[in-house]
């Protein structure tokens, strides 16, 4: 069980700081401005970005495996029993394309739907759409060398197959944490609160 909560914690990185959140978590009482009674917020796009957030992103805690919260990812485990090498890299390899896919959409419908005439928030989307389109890669190439675990892979113990899913999905969490903290900064931007 152990192993199987190092997993769901290696796994963690991915969008460690929107999945514990959710449209009921918003704090609305000061959408609209930043704090500054002259710097209003463009409500067309906050309108537009929460809907996209809360649609895709916010979904993404149906699996608490990725929640950046230890004790939600323990409490999946408890008292469950590995599933085997070959069940649990499926298992794993679905929670990806589940990310990928409400990425894409996130994505998508932050080129396709959000307007806004303010310059710094049109150049917060766009560099928000950049590093999602990174961060889409990144799941992809993390897919694919998922694919290339071998038979002889399977036939490892529990704790070597494990540590092997570990070390390919972890290689690498710049991407990840730059668009967590891109999140943040639009969360920020558009006096968003998801603490709450």
């Amino acid at each position: 069980m152990k192993k199987l909560v190092t997993l769901a914690l290696s796994l963690l990185f991915v969008f460690g700081a929107v999945a514990c959140n959710n449209r009921n978590n918003i704090t609305t009482e000061n959408a609209g401005t930043t704090g500054d009674a002259t710097d209003t917020i463009d409500q067309a796009y906050y309108n537009t970005y929460t809907g996209l957030y809360d649609k895709n992103l916010g979904k993404i805690t149906s699996e608490d495996m990725f929640s950046s919260n230890v004790d939600s990812a323990e409490r999946i485990y408890r008292g469950a029993e590995y599933p085997g090498n070959r069940q649990y890299l499926t298992d794993v390899k679905k929670a990806y394309k589940d990310r990928k896919e409400k990425m894409q959409a996130f994505i998508d419908g932050l080129k396709k739907d959000t307007k806004t005439e303010d310059a710094e928030l049109k150049k917060m989307n766009e560099s928000l759409i950049a590093e999602g389109e990174k961060l889409i890669q990144d799941i992809d190439a993390k897919i694919e060398k998922l694919d290339k675990i071998t038979g002889d892979d399977y036939n490892k113990s529990e704790d070597d197959f494990i540590k092997l899913v570990d070390n390919i999905v972890n290689a690498d969490d710049t991407v990840t944490n730059k668009f967590s903290d891109m999140l943040k900064n639009m969360d920020k931007r558009l006096g968003i609160d998801r603490t709450k």
